[in-house]
């Protein structure tokens, strides 16, 4: 053996032990036996044990060929041989064997390992955007060009009326009412007002009553009681109705007046809070500490309480700090929205923010629908779709159709792709719960007119409490994907994925475990305004989590990478 040959072999044993921690490589060249590719796809070089013209090179197994392909050879006297391996757009890790042959008649194998692009990774469990308090859930997250996150969440709702005054402030607990008990409550306002309204639990019972009445003021509290201005007597109201006052358009002129609660039945009661400068309060006609809760409206209104609406609010920095909230969609008085506007899912097309979202006119809130609002900025103001176009009288763009009794239709999400506006929403009935989709023309105005059903993307029914999906088109994998929570707050609650081709049905790929906080539901993830992940560009997952806290809900946010 000649000299020259012993340096070959030395320089070979030298390249085939080095490890697989990125030392295999030099300047692009491979020098190892076994390589991680990366699952977006790369180019890599495998340098020669000895020059060859045009060696042979083939494939373990064989059709490993269609996503490893040989780079042209340039010249003769080849040193290294080049390959592009193509990105996984499958959901499997896969590997294959690639045998070159040289001039020396031997050949050198190389195994070439290559994860899936379809997965994602959680950083680490995140950091608290919102801490109870109450919640924000159910996040909708847009990044905009200039990396500005815009985030919209269920919150907590309120009373219809304009120019409101409350007489409340701060935590509140319910007092209950028994016998002959009464409670009352002097205030002053310095302008006409419509009504006054008192709001009273019943501890979700179905058989509790109250007679509200209007006093003006007379120097005390028991000479009051001989000025009665109007009185009505509340029969088996709602838990936590807002028990009102009022004589159609006319108003109370401006002055000093008191209300009482009486006759309470069944388990009535009043909510009471921190003491409200201005106001003076009474148990049994003697004062009192706390405060009761109330307010007036000076405009007309029905006082009704509506429950959630949505919360908008902005982060230049990826998610570490926030602008304030700002609860810019709301329910519109006297409409079939009126009880809630939930579950926002935005988009963004041409000028217009839409805003999907979910309402109900059954009071147990069920038998759930689908409504759109659109804006031309994201904190609004907003107009709803009417049905034929766009105004201030709601109606829905999926009605649900199904069991009286059950959830209903709602939680939508959005995609647009090649003009397609890809409309997602949770349909659950009877042993159903699935994820539909419609699609319309994007480019349409009044695309909500235009819906059309293509089925069920993803069925859920098999899952345990499973929530609703947010979908996303993944720019780098051609696919559409779709996330959800399972066992939904409890400590066992994980993330969910799936991946489509076509954004019609969806394949369910993958669970995630770990970095998860426990009683996680309702969660999102971002994307652009048309609703794509793109690649390159910092993504985030957000939900809510907590156990044994109904509605006092942290909301978290996650780095994912990929």
């Amino acid at each position: 053996m000649n000299m020259s040959r012993i340096v070959c072999l030395i320089t070979l044993i030298v390249f085939l032990s080095s490890c697989r921690d990125n030392k295999d490589r030099s300047d692009g060249i491979i020098t190892a036996k076994e390589v991680d590719v990366a699952s977006s796809g790369e180019t890599i070089t495998v340098e020669l044990n000895n020059p060859a013209d045009n060696p042979a090179v083939s494939y373990e197994p064989d059709n490993a060929s269609e996503w490893i392909e040989r780079v042209k050879d340039e010249g003769s006297g080849n040193r290294s041989v080049s390959f592009n391996v193509l990105k996984n757009v499958t959901k499997d890790k896969r590997s294959a064997v690639i045998t070159i042959g040289n001039k020396a008649g031997d050949s050198q194998r190389i195994r070439i390992t290559q994860g899936s692009l379809l997965f994602f990774s959680l950083k680490d469990n995140g950091w608290d955007i919102y801490v109870a308090g109450v919640y924000r859930y159910g996040p909708s997250i847009i990044i905009n060009e200039d990396n500005t996150i815009d985030a919209w969440f269920a919150a907590p709702g309120g009373v219809f009326g304009k120019d409101m005054v409350n007489f409340s402030e701060g935590n509140h607990s319910p007092l209950q009412l028994m016998g002959n008990t009464t409670c009352g409550q002097r205030f002053s306002v310095d302008r006409p007002f419509h009504g006054i309204s008192v709001s009273c639990p019943s501890w979700a019972t179905t058989n509790s009553s109250l007679t509200l009445t209007l006093y003006k003021w007379n120097k005390s509290y028991d000479e009051s009681l001989s000025n009665p201005v109007l009185s009505k007597r509340f029969v088996n109201y709602e838990d936590n109705q807002n028990l009102m006052l009022s004589e159609d358009d006319k108003q109370f002129p401006a002055g000093e007046y008191l209300w009482v609660l009486s006759e309470p039945s069944g388990t009535a009661g009043v909510w009471k809070n921190n003491v409200r400068e201005g106001v003076y309060n009474f148990l049994n006609g003697s004062p009192v500490s706390e405060s009761f809760e109330s307010f007036i409206s000076c405009s007309k209104t029905s006082f009704a309480v509506y429950w959630d609406q949505a919360a908008y609010r902005r982060s230049s920095d990826g998610g570490k700090t926030w602008t304030e909230d700002q609860m810019t969609l709301k329910p519109t008085e006297y409409t079939l929205d009126a009880l809630s506007v939930c579950d926002p899912g935005l988009i963004r097309i041409g000028q217009y923010y839409y805003a999907g979202y979910t309402s109900t006119e059954d009071t147990r809130g069920l038998f759930n629908h689908v409504y759109v609002a659109r804006s031309l900025n994201p904190g609004g103001p907003w107009e709803k779709w009417d049905g034929t176009g766009w105004s201030d009288n709601p109606k829905p763009v999926v009605a649900f159709d199904g069991h009286k009794d059950s959830w209903g239709a709602g939680e939508p999400s959005m995609v647009v792709l090649n003009g397609t506006l890809y409309f997602y929403y949770t349909w659950e009935d009877v042993n159903i719960l699935e994820t539909r989709v419609a699609t319309a023309d994007a480019n349409d105005l009044n695309w909500p007119a235009a819906l059309q059903l293509k089925g069920c993307a993803i069925d859920k029914s098999s899952i345990n409490t499973a929530d609703h999906c947010d979908v996303k088109y993944r720019e780098d994998t051609g696919t559409f994907q779709a996330i959800h929570t399972a066992s939904r707050m409890s400590d066992r609650g994980y993330l969910v994925l799936w991946n489509s081709i076509d954004g019609l049905k969806f394949e369910k790929i993958a669970e995630y475990r770990e970095n998860i906080m426990p009683g996680i539901h309702n969660c999102g993830w971002s994307g652009d305004k048309s609703g794509h992940i793109k690649s390159g560009r910092q993504q985030y997952v957000s939900y809510a989590y907590g156990i044994n806290s109904w509605a006092q809900w942290n909301t978290r946010w996650v780095e994912i990478f990929y």
